[in-house]
Parts: C-alpha cells; structure tokens; sequence
C-alpha cells in the first residue's frame, strides 16, 4: 500500500514535547492548551473539574 490515507508517523522517531498540569497530572501536547485547562479547571471557582484542593486555596 501506497501509505496515502493511512496515519503519518513520525519516521525520524522525533520525541514530542510533553506538558503536564500540576494539578491533576493530565498531559498535554501542546503549552497552550496545558495553560487553557490549568486557567479553566484549577482557577476558576465552580470549574467542569473538581478541585483537588480540599481547602480551596
């Protein structure tokens, strides 16, 4: 197979940069994104994500 339509890999084996939260130990693939959640699910009060927190600071 000709390999058109199929996923493309990474031939060269590059390792990609990995962003994780320090809140809640999710990764990310990009920084943007890493500080999107971080501002909507850990800084928000009443976040789609449960503060890990039980003091709420």
């Amino acid at each position: 197979m000709l390999g058109l339509f199929g996923r493309k890999t990474d031939d060269a084996g590059v390792s990609k940069k990995v962003y994780k939260c320090e809140h809640c130990d999710m990764i990310f693939d990009e920084k943007e994104r890493m500080q999107r959640h971080m501002k909507k699910a850990h800084r928000e009060k009443g976040g789609d994500m449960p503060n890990r927190n039980p003091f709420g600071f």
